[in-house]
């Protein structure tokens, strides 16, 4: 009962500072044993939130265990700029210990009220999950500064305790992704498959020799037909969904474009790296070199096909930690392009603002199709998905129903948008730009694979 009566003192303190009411001085006295159970109740909320979700048949991922207890030293730092900005350094151990108390009570309420907005929502997930995201940091902070300012009468302290609290608390949480469940699905080594560290020895020694496999099993165009060689590169390695892309878009010319024997897979993800060479500058170069001196250049065509993550400052995102690649940005694709000498070229680019490759791409022998503008965000890149929101309705849908490149995009465009429309996301507005020389050539590929 004492250990229920605790917890109870607990929460209510809590949720009586974030609503930024005042609690009794001899309360907030806390030692350091007190301080140290309110860092550990701080993991309670989350934990018995993934075990409710998951089950029992999880299992604990320790690796999360500092994404979980980050708030502590960024609440300690605030604690500390706050007492010395109030000019009262002694208050550090009551400041820390209201900051993990307001965060308990904050990690409950908007825990239960995510779920149950959730599992009502009918759209605009996006929108809730980003206020979610944003609102607890913010309110942690404005909590925690207004209990630091109760403690002084008037003056610039109270400014600083204020700029201290955002700066340290709210900005870097509201700015990271923490996975703090620490209980996750069980990992399932027969429907996934061997999953070999990234830097392990093998993996490291035999790269070379997948990379120069792959690059061995490609065949030669043949004459007087129009061939399609199919290259695919997943550039993050964090998340499932680029693989699956790659790999069911690979699938998909093979049997409807004619390039078996001319398809190559470059994949960043720690499940294939004994199996498929990386996706990095590097192998891009090599492959593109091997694809010109097997094809037609005049006659056959390139599909460059490059799915991942996408920056702002247009940078595609080459991520296999603990491994570091070079970026490819549009100027360094264009010459990648340029070097290997291939003529016809169909670039798909689906990562978020994937607008910017367009104008460094573009000229007469090029098709270029983005899955957003260069100021827009694309959307359904999750380990869970098989294909992101462009994916799906440009390759696995539109391109199922012609062979016609620019005509997919046109069917998809529609689609993808009434999607995000749906799920409240801010439109992506997928981007094509064509040659009149590619056009052509698209147009003689068609009916050639239409049999007319």
């Amino acid at each position: 009962m004492r250990i229920i009566h605790s917890l109870g003192g607990f929460l209510a303190d809590g949720f009586r500072l974030a609503f930024f009411r005042n609690v009794r001085e001899e309360r907030m006295a806390p030692t350091w044993g007190r301080i140290l159970a309110a860092g550990l109740a701080s993991l309670v909320v989350p934990v018995a939130y993934s075990l409710v979700k998951i089950g029992l048949g999880g299992q604990w991922a320790w690796y999360s265990l500092p994404f979980a207890l980050f708030h502590l030293p960024l609440i300690l730092g605030a604690a500390i700029a706050m007492a010395y900005a109030i000019r009262r350094p002694d208050e550090v151990p009551r400041f820390l210990y209201a900051g993990l108390l307001i965060a308990i009570a904050l990690d409950l309420m908007f825990t239960l009220v995510y779920t149950a907005v959730l599992a009502n929502a009918k759209g605009a997930r996006f929108a809730w999950n980003t206020a979610f995201a944003l609102a607890p940091p913010l309110w942690l902070a404005l909590a925690l500064a207004a209990h630091a300012c109760r403690q002084v009468e008037r003056g610039v302290g109270r400014l600083g305790a204020i700029a201290a609290s955002l700066l340290l608390v709210a900005l870097p949480l509201s700015t990271l992704y923490r996975d703090r469940s620490m209980w996750h699905p069980p990992y399932n080594a027969s429907a996934r498959g061997p999953m070999p560290g990234v830097a392990a020895e093998d993996a490291f020694y035999r790269q070379p020799q997948v990379l120069a496999s792959e690059l061995a099993s490609l065949e030669p165009g043949r004459d007087g037909v129009i061939d399609v060689f199919f290259i695919g590169m997943a550039g993050y390695g964090g998340l499932d969904v680029f693989m699956r892309e790659v790999d069911s878009v690979a699938r998909l010319f093979r049997e409807r474009f004619g390039a078996a024997g001319h398809t190559v897979r470059l994949v960043n993800n720690p499940r294939t790296v004994l199996e498929i060479p990386v996706a990095s500058r590097t192998s891009l170069r090599e492959a593109l070199t091997k694809v010109a001196s097997v094809m037609n250049k005049e006659e056959d065509v390139l599909v460059l096909f490059m799915t991942s993550h996408g920056t702002e400052n247009h940078r595609f995102s080459l991520d296999l930690w603990p491994m570091r690649f070079h970026e490819i940005d549009p100027a360094t694709l264009r010459a990648l392009l340029d070097e290997s000498g291939i003529r016809n070229r169909v670039v798909v680019i689906s990562a978020c603002y994937s607008g910017g490759f367009v104008d460094a791409l573009r000229d007469e022998a090029t098709l270029v199709i983005t899955a957003a503008a260069s100021d827009r965000s694309s959307f359904g890149c999750t380990s869970e998905a098989t294909w992101t929101y462009f994916g799906r309705a440009y390759f696995d849908e539109a391109l199922r129903k012609t062979h016609s490149f620019t005509e997919a995009f046109e069917i998809a465009r529609p689609v993808i948008e009434a999607r995000e429309k749906k799920e409240g996301f801010d439109p992506s507005r997928p981007q094509m730009v064509a040659g009149t020389a590619i056009i052509a050539k698209l147009a003689q590929l068609q009916k050639q694979l239409d049999g007319k």
